[in-house]
């Protein structure tokens, strides 16, 4: 009987990446929308619009997590589909959770005490974990591929801030006159915001799949 040959992963490819996570990111971000829409539909109290939307951000982190983890599938540095998926979603919904609460305590009539260090401190823990929920937790599988895994974090928070800054500039070029609606500037904001993340995540990641654990 002959040997059987070892089936190789293929190379990551950037461009499916940038295809998948662009797609994915589009279409995760109608979830925190839907949610936000809803509450204001139903006229919900904020004790329940903020699980609400916290929810909401789960689900865009389920969707998001999904797509990269498909991207990344049956390439050198692959990582568990549902694990990858799972912890995505769950960042995703802490940092909902944690950039609500301010404007949820407020609507509450429990306003912040800006002039105590104590909640300003709070505060600056909290801007922390909103921006690494996600890539922190991701970090986690990640590194178990990949050299170098930590840089996927501050990777990740450029990516989103840049993604955020193309999409004002675009904003501020685009002609309300002209734009067939606010639907329709606002898709093309998200667009653009989920392309910019794609290019400069899959760029860094190409990077690290250069260097890939060995397990054998």
């Amino acid at each position: 009987m002959g040997a059987t040959r070892a089936v190789q992963p293929r190379p990551f490819g950037l461009g499916w990446w940038v295809v998948l996570v662009t797609l994915g990111g589009l279409l995760s971000l109608f979830a925190p929308a839907f949610g936000f829409l809803l509450a204001e539909r139903l006229g919900t109290p904020p004790w329940l619009t903020y699980p609400t939307v916290a929810l909401a951000g789960a689900v865009m982190g389920l969707v998001l997590g999904a797509a990269q983890a498909g991207a990344l599938s049956g390439t050198a540095v692959a990582v568990p589909r549902a694990g990858w998926t799972l912890v995505t979603s769950a960042g995703a919904m802490v940092a909902w959770a944690v950039g609500m609460l301010p404007v949820t305590l407020e609507q509450l009539g429990e306003p912040l005490n800006l002039a105590s260090r104590r909640v300003l401190a709070a505060l600056l823990a909290g801007a922390v974990v909103l921006v690494i929920a996600v890539p922190a937790l991701q970090w986690l599988l990640l590194r178990r591929v990949v050299r170098k895994a930590w840089l996927w974090i501050p990777l990740t928070v450029v990516a989103a801030a840049t993604g955020l800054g193309v999409a004002w500039v675009a904003r501020q070029v685009m002609d309300p006159a002209t734009a067939a609606g606010a639907l329709t500037g606002s898709l093309a904001m998200a667009a653009v915001l989920s392309l910019a993340f794609a290019l400069v995540t899959g760029v860094g990641l190409r990077w690290l799949a250069g260097s890939p654990r060995r397990t054998d």
